[in-house]
This record gives structure tokens, C-alpha cells and sequence, in this order.
């Protein structure tokens, strides 16, 4: 009796230890059903035994939840279907504590790239690899191996690199798409898996995504925003392939202007369509509609010039402009030569409009301004800001303050921006100074409330906010680890400030973030 009664205590241990642990090994993640998967992301499906994910307009996940792992092996085999445009991303997700915060191999057209992801911010890059042979259309093998704090990543059997990350120790396995139609199959899991104690859940995103991919190389940048007098949102944005996008057999017109545009505040936008489309690279514009109704994008284009370091040359600022609310648009018309913009045309209060400009010469930079009096038809002579012997890239923006002068903020090459002051509506400013902390492109907002909001690059995307007119500036605010920056903000119709900026890297998009400003600070709002 004792040796069955030993026997059924054994017995029941084991099945208790089995409802705790599985049997160390491996396992193949059911494809038979989706019970066992949560896909936040109405695109992603199971069908005749793969998974399968539609990131062509969005950037769907699959977490396969029963399970936990620590140390892990996770191999699948993945296609992303041949598209002309896309960075055809298939990611593989481990140690997925949540819907955020996890690691994961974003596998693109010819790149292994090792993030992490986290609540803030979805692309802490830990290590990558250029350069691979993976054409689409055909099957791959990927493969992520943990084991403690080193991560290995693999692809078609071949070890690719390996690096080490502390922060996440155990979780879920999944995957997702970017930019492609992904199929996954043949997914199988090795280490000690342990039965998942808790259900899986998905914080909400800190922000929204304007724009993925407008179809010119899924590269977007340096966005710009405006309210619309019909009440939308309207953002426009370079896109291309890449930082600079010279025109190559895929875009033979080079990068373009776009734009996207929102009737809820800011939380959903349309497909990206074209503002305007040149011969070269057009980039950096910026937005505004004029009390008139005029709506004035302006911009400026690089040349290729093969043979020169850099490859190309600078065209000057342009603008396009659309009197009937976006159905048609202008040619362009060239504001000036030798000089280039970063931010909007702004409107004065006496009908004038003012551009804030800059340029470099034998490696010195200064800020500048361009005024029209006659809805931007034509344009002063530019209007030089002595630099003090700053090292300006200026990037330069302008806001009217209270006593009716005018604040120029300007980009700086290294530990400071620059500021100048003008008492006579722009025809003349004072000698730049520093202003204290450093930043790229500027972009100068007043809230409601009267309070001057600065953002700008560096650290990241950030701001400060001024509560006495620009005299002096809060501490750094962080608004996202993303360092592209470039940012615009406008207010909603509840007095908040939306934020636009983008990522950069492959396959950079456009964000958005919503916050209210006070006295007291800066608080982050949910757009979700």
C-alpha cells in the first residue's frame, strides 16, 4: 500500500509540475487555429497552415501565448511576398513581456536588424547586419537564440552575429510585418516553456503613426502640420528611399513631397498622396494656410551632381501653392537661391508673410528671413542674421512675441542654437547669441495659454517651453528616443498640442503625440 501510495503522490506531482512547466524540448506552435495566438491587428490571420500577416498598410502582430521561455530557440520559416516598394519586413519577436516590450530580428529586404522594444519607444537598436542575399518571393529560415543575456541571430542556418542585452529575461514568442505580406510556417520552439500565468496584454502606444510608407521607398522625414480651415489636419513630409533620394530606376523623379490628413484630431490619417513631384530630390516641407484661404507648401530640391562630395547640389527654397482647398496646386516658384528652409511660412498679423532661411559658405552658417507682402506671388531680397561667430547650421524659425518683435531660433553645430531678435517686423535683426542648450531645427509654437513651446532634435526629439516670452527656457523635455526629430505642432480643438516628427533609420515613418502644456509642465495625453 505504501508503494502506491507513493506512486499516486509521485503521480500527481508530475502532472502538477507538467501544468506548471512543459516538457523541456521542442515545440511546434499550433498553425491548425488561432485559440492560441492574439493578433492585436485585425491583418493578421492563420490559413491552410501559415501564419499570415498584411503589413502593407499597417504593422500587424501574432503572439503565440500559452507559453513562456527564457532561455529560447525560436525558427520559422517566413516569405514576404515581391513588392516594388516596402522595406518587406518579417520580425521575430522573443521575450515578449506584453504587446511592447519585447526583443525582436526585424528581417528586411537585405538587412538582420536586433531591437528592443519597450512602452517609449519601439526601435532600441542593439545590432544589424547589411548586405544579405534575401530576395523576396522566396522561402527563408530565420532563427533567434537567447541564452541568458546573449542573443544570436541567424539566418538560412547561417550565424549572423551575436550581442548581449540585459533588460528582458523571460516571455512569449511572435511575429509581425512591415511594410509586405508576410507568411510564416513550420515554427517551432525550443527550450524549458513555462505555462503562462497571466493573460497577455497590450499597452497602448504613446503615439500614432501618420504615415509608414507613402510609396516612394518607405522612407519618411521632416514632417510638417497646419489645421486646415474646413477643420482637418493636413501633414506633409518628405518621402523616399532614404535620407537623400536621388532619382534611380525604382524613383526616377527622386524624393517627393506628401501628405497625409486627419478628421479626428489627429489619431487616424489618410494614405499619403503627392503635393509635388519634380525632376530632383524635393524635401523638408513645411505647411500653412493663409487667412485667405491660400494654402502654401514651401520646400527646397538637391540635384544630382555625380562626381562632387556631397553628390549633389542645392537648388534653393520653392513653394507651391493651392487655392482651391488641395484639388490642384501651383508650379513652383522659386523663393530664393542659395538658401534653405526647414520650416513654415508664417502669416503676421499685418497680412505680411516672413520664412525663416539659413545658409552656409565656406563652412560658416547663419540663420535669414524672406518676406512677401502679396500672399507669397513674390518674395524680398533675403535678409542676413549675423551669426556673432556662432557655428550656426541654423535651420531657422520665427514667432512674433508679445511686443509685437520678432524671435528668430536657429539650429547649432555644436553645444548651443542661436537667437536673434527683430524690432522692425523682420527688416533688420540683432546679432545672434547663444541660447544655452543644443538643438537641430527648431519649430516655434504658442499654446493656448500664451506659453512659447520649442521643439527640436537633440537629445532625441525634444522640446522646452517658455513662460516669459522667450527670455528663458524650461529644462529638456524628452518627447521620444527617436532621433530624426524635425518636428511641428498645432493646437486642438480641446487646447492640446499635437506633435509631429519623425524616426529615421530604414524604413523611418512619420509619429504623432499629443500633450497639453501649463505653467507647470508639460502632460502627455493617449491618442489611442
Amino acid at each position: 500500500m505504501k508503494h502506491v501510495y507513493a506512486f499516486v503522490c509521485l503521480l500527481a506531482l508530475f502532472v502538477i509540475s507538467f501544468s506548471e512547466k512543459a516538457q523541456a524540448g521542442e515545440i511546434a506552435a499550433d498553425l491548425s487555429s488561432e485559440k492560441n495566438w492574439v493578433m492585436p491587428d485585425g491583418n493578421a490571420h492563420i490559413e491552410n497552415g501559415e501564419l499570415v500577416l498584411d503589413g502593407r498598410n499597417s504593422s500587424p502582430q501574432a503572439f503565440y501565448t500559452p507559453f513562456e521561455w527564457g532561455d529560447v530557440s525560436l525558427k520559422a520559416s517566413f516569405l514576404v511576398e515581391p513588392m516594388e516598394t516596402g522595406v518587406l519586413a518579417c520580425g521575430f519577436i522573443v521575450r515578449a513581456q506584453n504587446g511592447r516590450n519585447y526583443y525582436y530580428v526585424h528581417y528586411d529586404r537585405g538587412q538582420a536588424i536586433l531591437c528592443r522594444s519597450d512602452t517609449d519607444n519601439d526601435w532600441i537598436e542593439i545590432k544589424r547586419k547589411s548586405g544579405l542575399d534575401k530576395p523576396a518571393g522566396t522561402w527563408h529560415q530565420g532563427e533567434v537564440q537567447c541564452r541568458g543575456n546573449m542573443l544570436r541571430v541567424l539566418l538560412n542556418g547561417e550565424l549572423l552575429y551575436e550581442a548581449e542585452d540585459p533588460v528582458l529575461a523571460a516571455g512569449r514568442i511572435g511575429f509581425y510585418a512591415g511594410q509586405g505580406l508576410v507568411h510564416v510556417k513550420d515554427i517551432v520552439i525550443s527550450g524549458e516553456a513555462t505555462t503562462a500565468a497571466t493573460p497577455f496584454t497590450v499597452p497602448p502606444r504613446q503615439f500614432v503613426h501618420v504615415c509608414t510608407d507613402a510609396g516612394a521607398g518607405a522612407y519618411e522625414a521632416f514632417p510638417d502640420v497646419c489645421r486646415l480651415q474646413d477643420g482637418r489636419l493636413m501633414c506633409v513630409f518628405y518621402a523616399g528611399y532614404g535620407h537623400v533620394a536621388m532619382p534611380n530606376e525604382r524613383l526616377p523623379k527622386g524624393g517627393r513631397v506628401s501628405y497625409c490628413l486627419s478628421s479626428d484630431e489627429g489619431r487616424t490619417w489618410t494614405p499619403a498622396q503627392t503635393v509635388y513631384d519634380g525632376p530632383d530630390d524635393d524635401r523638408d516641407p513645411s505647411i500653412v494656410q493663409l487667412k485667405s484661404g491660400r494654402i502654401l507648401c514651401n520646400y527646397f530640391t538637391l540635384q544630382n551632381a555625380d562626381g562632387k562630395n556631397p553628390p549633389w547640389i542645392g537648388l534653393g527654397t520653392w513653394m507651391v501653392y493651392s487655392d482651391d482647398n488641395l484639388a490642384t496646386w501651383s508650379e513652383p516658384r522659386q523663393i530664393c537661391n542659395d538658401y534653405y528652409c526647414s520650416s513654415p511660412i508664417r502669416e503676421l498679423p499685418d497680412g505680411r508673410l516672413i520664412l525663416g532661411l539659413y545658409a552656409e559658405k565656406d563652412g560658416k552658417g547663419w540663420g535669414a528671413a524672406a518676406i512677401s507682402e502679396n500672399q507669397g506671388d513674390s518674395w524680398s531680397d533675403v535678409i542676413d542674421i549675423d551669426n556673432g561667430g556662432m557655428r550656426l547650421d541654423a535651420e531657422t524659425d520665427i514667432i512674433q512675441l508679445k511686443d509685437g518683435s520678432l524671435y528668430a531660433a536657429q539650429r547649432g553645430r555644436d553645444e548651443t542654437m542661436g537667437w536673434s531678435l527683430s524690432n522692425d517686423g523682420g527688416r533688420t535683426w540683432s546679432i545672434s547669441k547663444p541660447m544655452g542648450f543644443p538643438g537641430h531645427c527648431p519649430y516655434l509654437h504658442r499654446s493656448p495659454e500664451g506659453i512659447i513651446l520649442m521643439a527640436h532634435r537633440l537629445p532625441d526629439t525634444s522640446l522646452h517651453y517658455s513662460t516669459d516670452e522667450c527670455k528663458t527656457w524650461s529644462d529638456n523635455i524628452l518627447v521620444d528616443h527617436v532621433g530624426g526629430a524635425y518636428p511641428s505642432m498645432v493646437t486642438l480643438n480641446d487646447g492640446s498640442i499635437l506633435i509631429v516628427y519623425y524616426e529615421e533609420g530604414a524604413g523611418s515613418s512619420i509619429r504623432a503625440k499629443c500633450f497639453r502644456a501649463t505653467s507647470n509642465g508639460i502632460e502627455w495625453i493617449l491618442m489611442e
